[in-house]
C-alpha cells in the first residue's frame, strides 16, 4: 500500500483529511492552485453561519473545532421588510480564509505540526487526472472547472459579495426577494462580515440596489464595495452525492455533501474531510458514514425543486400572510417547532435546523 497520499484542495475538507491521514503515518502532500492556504481570494476571507453540533462534529473529525465556531446571537429572516426572529439554537458562525481567527488557520497549523507538505500554485489539471494514483483525494470546492474535468453535474450560482471588518459579531440575517432564487445574507464573527446576495440566475444591479436599500433601512448597515462573482454547487441531480469518482476520493462540497434546501455546506465539508481519510484506511466504514451523512439528500433535492422553487416567487404573498397572522404568533410557532423531536434530515452530520439534524 502506497504511503504517500495526494490531496487536491487546501480548503477545510482537504486539510481535515490531511490531518487524519498524517496521524495514521501517511506522507501527505496537499496541492492547491492558490499561492497559499485560505482558499480562493474571490470568496475568502469570509464568514458563514451554519447549523452544527460543534462537540459531536469535533469528536467525529478528531479535531477540536470549538475555538473557531461561535454561537449566533440573532438571525432574523426578512420577507422584504417583514422581520421574523428565528430560533438560533445550534447555529454558529465560522470564519474562512487565512486570517489568524479562521478555521483554515486552525487546520493549517495542525497540518504543519504533523509534517504535511504543501505544493502551492499547483492546480488539478485534466490531462493529469488519468495518471493520478489511486486514493488521491479531490477537494476542490466551488470551482466549476473541477466539476467539468471529473464529469460531475453541477449548477452555477451568481451573486454579489461584500466583506470586511465591521463593528459587531454573532449577528446574521437572511433576506428574501423575488429578484433572486435563493437569498441575501450577512454573517459576522471576529468583527468581520461576509455578505452574499446569490441566485441560480444572474443577479441584476437593480436587485443589488434593492438589497442595499433594505440594509440601510432595516439594519443601518452600508457597504461601499461589492464584487460580482459565481461558482459551482453539486445540486444539479438527486444522484450528486458521491464519495468516489473512478479511483479518486471526493471530499467537501464537490462530493455533494451539502444541504440542497438552504445550501449549507460547512458541516458537510467538515465531516467529509474525515470520511475521505477513512476511504483510504477503512473503506467500508467510509462508505457507510458517507451514506449516513447524505441519506436525505434526494428527498431534500425534490423538495427544493418540486415545491420550494414553485413557491419561492411569492415573497409578497408570504409577507402579507405573516402580517395577517401576526409576527409574534409566527415567531412563537417557529420556537415551538424548534423544540420538537427531530427526524434525520438532509444536512450532513449533526446539525439541527428546519426539522433536520
Amino acid at each position: 500500500m502506497a504511503k504517500t497520499i495526494d490531496i487536491y484542495g487546501a480548503g477545510m475538507s482537504g486539510l481535515i483529511a490531511a490531518i487524519n491521514l498524517a496521524r495514521e503515518g501517511y506522507d501527505v502532500v496537499v496541492h492547491d492552485r492558490e499561492k497559499g492556504y485560505g482558499g480562493d481570494p474571490q470568496y475568502n476571507p469570509s464568514t458563514h453561519t451554519t447549523p452544527i453540533d460543534v462537540e459531536k462534529t469535533s469528536e467525529y473529525v478528531g479535531i477540536d473545532l470549538s475555538p473557531v465556531f461561535h454561537p449566533v446571537i440573532r438571525c432574523p429572516f426578512y420577507f422584504h421588510d417583514t422581520k421574523i426572529e428565528a430560533p438560533v439554537k445550534g447555529i454558529y458562525t465560522v470564519e474562512r480564509g487565512n486570517r489568524p481567527t479562521s478555521l483554515d488557520t486552525l487546520l493549517y497549523n495542525q497540518c504543519k505540526e504533523l509534517g504535511v507538505q504543501f505544493s502551492w500554485n499547483d492546480p488539478l489539471k485534466k490531462e493529469d487526472i488519468p495518471k493520478l494514483p489511486k486514493n488521491t483525494i479531490v477537494a476542490c470546492g466551488l470551482t466549476p472547472s473541477a466539476y467539468e474535468m471529473l464529469g460531475i453535474p453541477y449548477l452555477r450560482w451568481y451573486g454579489w459579495i461584500s466583506r470586511g471588518e465591521i463593528g459587531f459579531s454573532g449577528y446574521s440575517w437572511i433576506w428574501l426577494d423575488e429578484g433572486i432564487t435563493e437569498y441575501g445574507y450577512l454573517s459576522s464573527v471576529n468583527n468581520y462580515y461576509f455578505n452574499l446576495l446569490f441566485s441560480i440566475r444572474h443577479v441584476s444591479k437593480e436587485t443589488l440596489k434593492k438589497y442595499q436599500d433594505f440594509m440601510v433601512r432595516n439594519e443601518g448597515v452600508e457597504h461601499e464595495e461589492w464584487i460580482y462573482t459565481g461558482g459551482a454547487v453539486p445540486i444539479a441531480s438527486p444522484d450528486n452525492p458521491r464519495l468516489f469518482q473512478g479511483d479518486l476520493i471526493l471530499a467537501g462540497t464537490i462530493s455533494g455533501a451539502m444541504d440542497p434546501m438552504l445550501w449549507f455546506g460547512i458541516l458537510g465539508a467538515t465531516v467529509t474531510g474525515k470520511v475521505a481519510a477513512l476511504a483510504v484506511t477503512d473503506r467500508e466504514r467510509a462508505v457507510a458514514d458517507f451514506r449516513r451523512f447524505t441519506r436525505r439528500f434526494r428527498q431534500a433535492y425534490f423538495m427544493k425543486n418540486k415545491v420550494h422553487y414553485r413557491m419561492r416567487p411569492y415573497v409578497r404573498l408570504n409577507e402579507l400572510l405573516i402580517n395577517a397572522i401576526g409576527v409574534k404568533r409566527v415567531e412563537k410557532l417557529a420556537s415551538m417547532v424548534d423544540r420538537m423531536p427531530l427526524l434525520p434530515g438532509s444536512i450532513p452530520g449533526f446539525a439541527r435546523v428546519m426539522g433536520c439534524f
